[in-house]
């Protein structure tokens, strides 16, 4: 581990973060530092990329460093190489901050396509998580659709994401995922789950919201 991490533990924070990312070896770093660290990696460590990483804090400073490079090849490839290295929901969501993604996302569908039938609970969260956070537009719902029905893994984490997904694709695209609610093909908990979720957002009308409460699995 290198000196720069010590400075930032914090030991109240590193027991409320075991509560929400368990069975993981925690030092208790709160992100908006671990982007303080990951930021300065980018632009004079990159050898970090290299680096043995033992504690969850790493791996997300390898995820945030991945924000803040332009070369999308590097992106790309250190991407690859980490995604079988998952272990937990928050490395797998620091997606979300890699905006170069969804600028080049034809680059990057090849990752997608590899993992998004992976029987591991991250590698197949990744894929769901990538199409959430940089393929959500109407080109790629034919895509996330079939992904969401044909997924190999039944883990927890994998079907919160397929269930995130499914709702966030009827916030944005309402009339193609209401068409096709009803009859999707996917496990009870995720198509209750993605229920709940669309009940909870403020996006949606009350109208939709009772409607689609009907359709619960029992």
């Amino acid at each position: 581990m290198d000196e720069i991490f010590k400075q930032y533990i914090d030991l109240e924070y590193k027991s409320f973060s075991l509560k929400i990312v368990p069975n993981t070896k925690i030092l208790g770093i709160r992100s908006d530092n671990l982007k303080l660290i990951a930021k300065e990696y980018a632009s004079n460590n990159l050898a970090y990329f290299n680096s043995n990483l033992e504690y969850h804090e790493e791996k997300m400073v390898y995820m945030f460093m991945l924000s803040y490079i332009k070369d999308v090849d590097l992106i790309y490839d250190k991407l690859d190489e980490f995604v079988p290295k998952i272990e937990n929901w928050a490395q797998c969501d620091a997606l979300l901050n890699i905006k170069r993604i969804k600028k080049n996302r034809d680059k990057f569908m090849p990752l997608v396509k590899k993992y998004r039938y992976s029987s591991r609970e991250f590698e197949s969260r990744f894929a769901l998580i990538m199409l959430l956070s940089h393929y959500m537009d109407e080109e790629y719902l034919d895509f996330i659709f079939e992904t969401i029905e044909n997924l190999k893994s039944d883990k927890y984490y994998t079907e919160m994401a397929a269930a995130w997904l499914i709702c966030e694709c009827f916030i944005k695209h309402r009339d193609y995922t209401y068409k096709r609610f009803k009859d999707l093909k996917v496990s009870k908990f995720i198509f209750n789950k993605a229920i709940q979720k669309i009940k909870e957002s403020y996006r949606v009308s009350l109208e939709d919201k009772e409607y689609l409460k009907t359709l619960k699995r029992k």
